[in-house]
């Protein structure tokens, strides 16, 4: 369990927060609360936890001054800053002085989940350098190899790894193995152990016995687990190997209750090349089809698959854009479903699914925006956030649990909730870009398409608001302006049309006369013959 501290100097806050946190689910363990920052000082260096919830206005010793100490004594604590809004400018401060995270008050349930889940997936990361550092030196070769960034772009030589096990002087084959069902927690590093002592204890079974190999399990929270395989006398036997994978699929399968597929590549020169190897590896098993389950991919598995490029449901999206603004929840599920089956057909690769979804966020996002709110306003959680929780994901029904149950009805209370400004803003928008650009080429269907709405609803919502409908509205506009440059200025009637959006002289004297019940030249002279009488 992780060890948590709260400290603030107001009790019902504390209260507040003890009676948030989803202790168990998240695997956390209350282990002190204090009201002033000394007492918490010495409680933290007492207990040692794993996170503190730290209020920043106290008295005596404040919360920038505790952080302060802590990153000198306790640099691996994770603190998670609370506090008011007036004081985030002093917020922002403290995070400079090493806060992971910060939460305003009040706090709300879905923003506290979510920094929550970023605390457990930076302590998953801390606890599996831990473990690698602490591990033979046979798997620390491989995940400083594939994942400590000091080593980036270096030679063996140059960062002097070097596999301490006979036969890694020879090609080598690369294993990445991945589940095809996504988890909210992988137990990574006890199967890790357990395949090791696993295969050791069986090595005679395999390649005659004469072959050596390196686990390790990448952070981030996938249960992604890389191995390393080689024969101590020459290259190994590929008939032999495809046997060997399909027992380790099998052993991993029967540890986390889930399938495994793997991607390989079994041509790796050297540990100098091992990061390549592994993005190609991982590139495999994005392009796995989505209805394989225990796919086992090498390089060129589906030469016609990889030349197949999907395209995206457009305008599928459309009709969802549209029914999301409605407010009806059934209406617009239905049409999530009619989108989403498409994008997570069995055909379909793990990639395109993800960036489809990916693309999805951005269009509501950006519709949102149009409305002056936003994904992080309505839900608690950004585009970035959103598009964290997909990439990590790489089944259908995993991906589609985070438009189910989070994304989507959120944006649907947004828009089910009465909002009787919101039409007049919206109106009020238009109104003025009719004023900045009336001189361009207008219309309502372009206008509407711009901020996803349905034209025929902005077409009654203008004229509900206005009184006018859109096209009257804007003549009336363009004429007035024209009315300002013919009385105070000396253009040439066809170069105040031009001026005020028509192209076409002879139309816009037959629009001035119906509007102003006279011609262009009949205008000018009771101008000429006003001025003379004044």
């Amino acid at each position: 369990m992780r060890q948590v501290i709260i400290v603030d100097d107001e009790r019902w806050i504390r209260r507040g927060l003890i009676g948030a946190i989803p202790w168990d689910e998240m695997g956390l363990e209350l282990v002190g609360e204090a009201g002033d920052g000394q007492d918490a000082y010495d409680m933290v260096i007492e207990r040692k936890p794993d996170l503190l919830f730290l209020d920043m206005r106290m008295p005596g010793l404040d919360g920038r001054q505790l952080l302060s100490m802590l990153k000198r004594d306790m640099p691996d604590l994770l603190t998670i800053v609370v506090s008011g809004y007036s004081d985030f400018e002093y917020t922002k401060e403290a995070i400079r002085f090493g806060a992971f995270d910060y939460l305003l008050k009040p706090v709300k349930k879905e923003e506290l989940t979510s920094v929550l889940d970023k605390v457990c997936v930076k302590l998953e990361e801390r606890d599996a350098i831990q473990s690698e550092k602490h591990m033979g030196q046979d798997e620390n070769w491989l995940w400083n190899a594939l994942f400590n960034s000091e080593y980036s772009n270096l030679s063996e030589h140059d960062i002097g790894i070097k596999p301490p096990r006979d036969g890694f002087d020879n090609p080598f084959v690369l294993l990445v193995a991945l589940p095809d069902r996504y988890c909210d927690r992988y137990e990574t590093q006890q199967h890790v152990s357990w395949l090791q002592r696993k295969l050791m204890a069986d090595k005679g079974f395999y390649f005659n016995g004469s072959w050596n190999f390196a686990i390790a399990s990448s952070f981030g929270g996938t249960g992604e687990i890389v191995m390393t395989v080689t024969g101590v006398t020459g290259a190994l036997n590929p008939k032999e190997l495809i046997p060997f994978i399909a027992v380790v699929q099998n052993q991993l399968k029967q540890l986390g209750n889930v399938s495994y597929s793997v991607g390989v590549n079994d041509k790796v020169e050297s540990v100098a090349t091992i990061q390549l190897a592994y993005k190609q590896a991982k590139q495999l098993l994005s392009g796995k089809l989505l209805g394989e389950w225990g796919a086992v991919l090498y390089p060129n598995t589906n030469p016609e698959q990889k030349s197949c490029l999907h395209q995206y449901p457009q305008h599928k999206e459309d009709v969802l854009l549209l029914t999301l603004q409605t407010g009806n929840l059934d209406a617009t599920n239905a049409e999530f479903n009619r989108f989403y089956e498409v994008i997570s057909d069995d055909g379909m690769t793990v990639d395109h699914l993800q960036r489809c979804s990916s693309m999805l966020v951005h269009s509501i996002e950006r519709q949102l925006q149009t409305a002056h709110s936003s994904l992080e306003e309505v839900s608690g959680k950004g585009t970035l956030s959103y598009t964290e929780l997909i990439q990590v994901r790489n089944d259908a029904a995993s991906i589609r649990e985070v438009f189910d149950c989070c994304l989507i009805p959120a944006v649907n209370k947004y828009y089910s909730v009465p909002r009787a400004n919101q039409g007049e803003k919206i109106v009020k928008e238009i109104q003025k870009l009719i004023e900045v650009q009336y001189a361009q080429p207008l219309s309502l269907q372009h206008i509407a398409e711009s901020r996803f709405l349905n034209p025929d609803y902005l077409s009654r919502l203008f004229k509900k608001t206005t009184g006018h409908n859109f096209v009257d509205y804007l003549t009336d506009y363009r004429i007035a302006k024209s009315i300002e440059y013919l009385k105070y200025t000396n253009h040439k009637n066809y170069e105040i049309a031009s001026k005020v959006g028509y192209e076409d002289y002879r139309y816009f004297s037959q629009i001035f006369k119906k509007k102003m019940g006279m011609t262009i030249g009949e205008f000018r002279s009771t101008q000429e013959q006003h001025l003379e009488k004044t």
